[in-house]
């Protein structure tokens, strides 16, 4: 795999992985402490990483159309694919609701008159039109998000050097851990670093690239059974380290810069001056977009083609479920990326382990590795339902 291949497989988890989790971890670097929040990036990135390198594996190994919700069906059975359905479609769909949330309060913040009302229609409008791009389009899209996302955030944290330098503390006064909360970042953590829609657009981009190069040559289009070159791990860790090494700098730079630290960041921004206060809106709407799109078109794939749904039905159910949710009242940013990220990516990640162990030859140590990872998220997945219940 030459480096230009390289670059864009690991731009590509970063765009999937990159999205509105980041908005939490400035209140979880301040109130959880910034050792212990490096500690669980280390620690999900590696797991992340890992399942991703099985779950490509496994697609290119089936070289069909099934997508984990097919692939569930498949190896699982009856109860592998309802548990997926759950997991896969509500987990999604609420990380969708999550978008919806801070959303508006991304156009209010850099357009302080609009009233809650339009704020939300509008970006539920626009977040919508992905819904429809083509696949191609979409897989753009997600590589100039997530560059023009790293420019801002990086502008973010070198704004707030100044004060850094002044107070001697790269994280401005967070502790280095606070016992109080030790499984508290757990679910928000994952939220942010899990990318593995991001998967399925690089065996596609894989695909389409092949398809291409045939073209271009003039020779036949390979067949779906033909070997394609092993896409080396370390590639699929550079794409989660550097949406990790983002979520670190925004993290510094908004304590750097922010008297009063929120749950969702963007509340406390309003004393921001304007320009400053702009490019925070920037950040969260095209965070929110580069996460939407391969979110989204999990959902399509899901409900297409490993349920058989119409397009229109399919495409509804994205668009009307999550403002619906928040109808119901489910309207508190951190509680849904803590259900989401503590129980139904877990649960998902679950799966994409599950599916890859009877899919797949692993070998002794591989194996130990796997069944590591799914004792930690099955762990995790019952600690975020107490918690929740008690709550």
């Amino acid at each position: 795999m030459n480096k230009k291949t390289s670059f864009a497989v690991a731009a590509l988890i970063t765009a999937a992985s990159v999205g509105d989790g980041i908005f939490a971890l400035p209140y979880l670097f301040d109130r959880v402490g910034w050792l212990l929040c490096l500690f669980y990036m280390v620690l999900l990135g590696g797991l992340v990483v890992l399942a991703h390198s099985v779950y490509l594996e496994t697609l290119e190994r089936e070289r069909e159309k099934k997508r984990l919700l097919g692939l569930a069906r498949t190896y699982l059975g009856k109860g592998g694919f309802w548990t997926g359905f759950t997991a896969i479609i509500a987990g999604l769909l609420l990380a969708l609701l999550a978008y919806l949330i801070l959303g508006a309060q991304f156009i209010r913040l850099a357009l302080p008159g609009v009233s809650s009302e339009v704020a939300f229609a509008a970006f539920w409008a626009l977040i919508s039109i992905p819904v429809f791009l083509d696949n191609r389009y979409a897989r753009e899209l997600e590589l100039v998000g997530i560059g023009v996302t790293a420019l801002a955030v990086v502008a973010v944290f070198a704004a707030a050097i100044p004060r850094m330098l002044s107070g001697g503390a790269f994280f401005a006064g967070a502790p280095i851990a606070n016992g109080a909360y030790l499984f508290l970042p757990f679910g928000a953590v994952l939220f942010s670093l899990a990318g593995w829609t991001g998967i399925e657009t690089v065996y596609e981009a894989r695909r389409a690239a092949a398809v291409a190069e045939a073209e271009r040559k003039g020779t036949p289009a390979p067949s779906p059974d033909a070997p394609r070159a092993r896409v080396p791990w370390i590639t699929l860790a550079q794409g989660t380290l550097f949406a990790a090494l983002l979520y670190v700098l925004f993290a510094a730079g908004i304590l750097g810069s922010v008297s009063h630290i929120t749950p969702d960041t963007a509340s406390g921004l309003a004393s921001w001056p304007l320009w400053e206060r702009t490019l925070g809106a920037l950040i969260g709407l095209i965070a929110v977009g580069t996460a939407y799109i391969p979110m989204s078109r999990e959902i399509r794939n899901s409900l297409e083609r490993d349920l058989g749904w119409n397009k229109a039905f399919s495409r509804a159910v994205i668009l009307f479920v999550p403002p619906a949710l928040i109808g119901f009242g489910l309207n508190s940013f951190i509680v849904v990326i803590g259900l989401v990220g503590g129980v139904f990516l877990s649960i998902q990640y679950l799966l994409i382990i599950s599916v890859g162990r009877r899919a797949l030859t692993v070998g002794r140590v591989k194996g130990f590795l796997l069944d590591l990872a799914a004792l930690v998220f099955v762990v995790a997945a019952v600690y975020e339902v107490v918690g929740f219940v008690v709550h």
